[in-house]
């Protein structure tokens, strides 16, 4: 590996956010090396868009198509957040693997597991350990604006005592949930981010940095629940919320994507067609079709896969439609958005799909 490499997701930040926000640190990094405008893995949440980075490779190959699904063997739903789940090795295994130091530093526990397979060091903001906080103090907490900030403040540290040839730092979303591009709290926030980036690049001029996100987001102000609806047109089904993870004040469980089982697997096109009626869906894939046109494993999505219009999210509600205040989230194509950049393109980046960022991880080594 020439010089040592880290790499940034930006949770839930899409380009509309960078464009408004003072982020000179960022702006250098690009202007000296690269940025363009890619398009996150479909559907738009976290956990698929993390792996399909940290391995290079698209859902089919690896494995993870949602937060959260049905599994039709046993008929449980569980969140796909293990390890155990993935199908294709880490870039951080495969750098271990030729003796390279690796790290992994997350915002979110539920990462740590999940991406964590190869590397020497992992921290998680949400619950450190007792170094890093006898280091840099208690961690804010999950939902805190401060936390993305105390784990950049942790990457420095780590970079400077254990010298990873080879770091995946993921961030959260929750201040992009609460507040859109044009708030002032989103810019200060991204401002305040960048100043701790600006840091350990200056640190180390000779560290290699590349930045994306998993995905964007929207405000969302139309509520489908898809259950009732079908089950009015007497299409008994189970839908299932993609972006579902443990921390319901981000999103609510609320978002643009859906995987619907049905009943009757015989009436998947009756369905699919019921679905397109409603007002706020966009698009209804059958399964063999989701899965070519998005990469997906045929085996881990629903008979049919949901995407809604930029202001509908689906979920559990008291009947078919419902209005909604306040409420930004992701999952749709209208979050796909996602900015790329980074200190060269030595790491094979195409602006097609964000994935792309590690799809040469032996370019690294």
């Amino acid at each position: 590996m020439s010089g040592r490499v880290l790499i940034v997701c930006l949770d839930g930040c899409g380009p509309d956010y960078l464009a408004v926000a003072e982020t000179p640190n960022l702006d250098r990094l690009a202007r000296a090396g690269f940025f363009t405008v890619g398009r996150s893995v479909i559907p738009s949440v976290t956990n698929v868009n993390n792996v399909s980075l940290i391995t290079g490779t698209p859902p089919r190959d690896h494995g993870i198509t949602a937060n959260y699904w049905l599994d039709p063997r046993t008929g449980r739903e569980v969140y796909l957040e293990s390890a155990a789940d993935l199908r294709r090795p880490t870039i951080l295994a495969q750098a271990r693997g030729k003796g390279r130091r690796t790290a992994l530093l997350t915002a979110k526990a539920k990462l740590l597991d999940l991406l964590g397979a190869g590397a020497d060091y992992r921290l998680s903001a949400e619950t450190p350990d007792p170094e890093m906080v006898r280091l840099l103090g208690p961690s804010p907490g999950i939902y805190s604006p401060e936390i993305n900030r105390w784990l950049f403040r942790a990457c420095r540290r780590v970079l400077e005592d254990r010298d990873p040839e080879l770091t995946y730092l993921s961030t959260t979303d929750g201040i992009f949930h609460r507040f859109g591009p044009e708030r002032e709290e989103a810019a200060v926030h991204l401002a305040g981010l960048d100043r701790e980036l600006g840091r350990i690049m200056d640190h180390d001029p000779d560290l290699r940095v590349y930045l994306t996100a998993d995905h964007g987001m929207s405000a969302k102000s139309r509520g489908l629940d898809l259950e009732r609806a079908l089950a009015a047109k007497g299409l008994p089904a189970r839908a299932i919320p993609i972006i579902k993870d443990r921390y319901l004040a981000h999103h609510q469980n609320l978002g643009g994507a859906a995987y619907v089982h049905l009943q009757e697997q015989a009436r998947v096109r009756e369905a699919a067609e019921a679905l397109l009626d409603l007002a706020g869906v966009e698009e209804v894939w059958p399964r063999e079709e989701a899965a070519g046109e998005f990469e997906l494993d045929p085996e881990r999505i629903g008979d049919l896969l949901v995407l809604g219009d930029q202001m509908t999210v689906f979920g559990s509600f008291d009947r078919p439609e419902v209005p909604l205040t306040g409420l930004r989230s992701h999952g749709s194509r209208h979050e796909s958005l996602v900015p790329i950049l980074g200190s060269d393109l030595s790491l094979g980046i195409t602006c097609r799909k964000n994935y792309h960022l590690t799809s040469r991880p032996d370019l690294l080594f």
